[in-house]
């Protein structure tokens, strides 16, 4: 999946409240950031390429916080020991002999053109989609999900009639619970923590 389309998308949607990103440091470490740049200028929005560790994500943070309060819209590289501005070349350019842009289904927010890799044709003895009879299998999103809206910053997790009950890290109906770094997931795995500290 390419993270600029659909970062694009979010920002461009009418309801959109998204105020900064941090971008993924493991992404950027093959693509590099170059491309969030005229992203950053276009919507004045802060964006982060931040690592995964937890120092990293807080530095992360505080840099797009001292963007914000600056009134600042750039793109910085707090995980400068691994991301370099323009990627890892070689790598990109065994994945331009390899895949082509294609559009892709995101979970929670739709269809993006150009935001997803497929393999190119004198490939396709190894396209599982194709191999197995998949490529047109498409599963439908549970319609109490509202990811697509956290996705969007236009809901919060524990707004969801769904949240820590029909849908746990165990049983997600949307994107935002299956992985471990979404937003759902990171508010039911703290909400503890959050419900001792207002107590």
């Amino acid at each position: 999946m390419l993270v600029p389309p659909a970062i694009e998308a979010l920002l461009s949607a009418p309801d959109n409240r998204t105020q900064a990103f941090l971008a993924a440091g493991h992404v950027c470490t093959v693509m590099g950031f170059e491309e969030y740049v005229p992203l950053a200028k276009k919507y004045r929005v802060p964006i982060v390429v931040t690592g995964f560790e937890p120092l990293d994500i807080l530095q992360g943070i505080l840099m797009a916080v001292r963007q914000l309060e600056a009134g600042r819209a750039e793109v910085e590289n707090q995980y400068a020991r691994s991301v370099r501005r323009e990627g890892n070349r070689p790598a990109q350019e065994l994945m331009a002999k390899v895949f082509r842009v294609v559009p892709r289904k995101w979970r929670g927010v739709g269809e993006i053109p150009s935001s997803g890799f497929a393999l190119r044709g004198e490939f396709a003895a190894y396209d599982a989609e194709t191999r197995f009879g998949v490529a047109d299998y498409h599963a439908d999103e549970d319609s109490e999900c509202i990811s697509g809206q956290v996705l969007r910053g236009g809901k919060k997790p524990r707004e969801c009639p769904a949240f820590g009950g029909r849908c746990t890290p165990e049983r997600p109906l949307g994107a935002t619970m299956v992985s471990s770094e979404g937003a759902c997931a990171a508010y039911y795995t703290y909400r503890r923590h959050a419900e001792r500290a207002g107590s």
